[in-house]
């Protein structure tokens, strides 16, 4: 029975263990005792030590080599830094975690990156392409390589022509690499709302109709009409060609829609021109 109680009673502090209280943090020095922490968190608090102020200490250069090439716990025994210190500071530098379970890099490895697509170098390393990348932003290098790299000079001059998200489709490409490939060729983009005006589609304002305007630039007629006030141009006046004898003589035996369209005028035109010879609608 006294044998029970013995493996059941908390184990005794010693005198040495109790002068690291308040030395480490409370999660940090259990570990270290292989106690609870709850049992470290009691036993300060009872003999009234303070929680330990974590001091951060700058990070040296040569100590900040380490981090991402070992794991956190390593870079914490190597340089005497907390593991969350460790943690907190690859974060601060971009790096991703780096797993202890896999297999480190070669430096004929490193070679191939930045070189192929991070997938054709998965392929040659037996890697994961998530590896790869990781591995890639570690090294400072950034993706220079699309899914479709090779682009052809009749895809580049349909760039621009329409919105991104269309030539991606007209392609099979993706939005973003089309918008990287134009960006990178300084080409505007086209916006389905606003049309970017170049000096020559703006001489042809009040040159020709707006509607034949739209149609040539592909875009809407108000587009058109809003760029042509905005520059102060007026509206071309067209001119009608002279009314025939015959033309005159079919005013009023039909509609003025249906008329129009035989004649191949306006209907205000053909209402017009009927009034003026005083003659009722059909």
């Amino acid at each position: 029975m006294s044998e029970l109680l013995k493996q059941i009673s908390p184990k005794e502090w010693t005198l040495s263990e109790l002068r690291l209280l308040g030395t480490k943090s409370d999660t940090e020095l259990a570990r270290t005792l292989k106690r609870s922490i709850s049992s470290v968190k009691t036993k300060r608090q009872r003999l009234e030590i303070p929680t330990p102020v974590v001091w951060n200490r700058p990070w040296t250069k040569r100590e900040l080599k380490w981090i991402g090439k070992v794991p956190d716990e390593e870079v914490a025994s190597r340089t005497d830094h907390s593991v969350p210190a460790a943690a907190l500071k690859r974060r601060q530098m971009g790096i991703p975690k780096l797993d202890p379970k896999l297999r480190p890099w070669l430096p004929r490895e490193d070679k191939l990156i930045g070189r192929f697509s991070d997938k054709e170098v998965a392929l040659k390393t037996n890697r994961t392409v998530s590896g790869v990348r990781n591995r890639r932003i570690l090294l400072g290098l950034g993706d220079i390589f699309e899914r479709n790299p090779d682009w052809t000079l009749k895809e580049e001059k349909l760039l621009g022509t329409a919105p991104d998200d269309e030539i991606a489709r007209l392609l099979g490409r993706t939005q973003l690499a089309v918008q990287r490939r134009r960006v990178k060729l300084g080409i505007p983009f086209k916006s389905r709302f606003r049309h970017n005006w170049t000096k020559r589609e703006d001489r042809l304002l009040g040159k020709m109709s707006d509607a034949l305007i739209s149609k040539l630039l592909n875009i809407s007629r108000w587009q058109v009409n809003e760029r042509r006030h905005e520059l102060g141009i007026s509206a071309i006046r067209l001119h009608s060609p002279p009314w025939t004898k015959r033309e005159d003589a079919l005013l009023g035996t039909m509609h003025d829609r249906t008329l129009a369209k035989k004649l191949n005028r306006t209907k205000i035109a053909v209402a017009q021109r009927r009034r003026t010879k005083g003659i009722n609608p059909f």
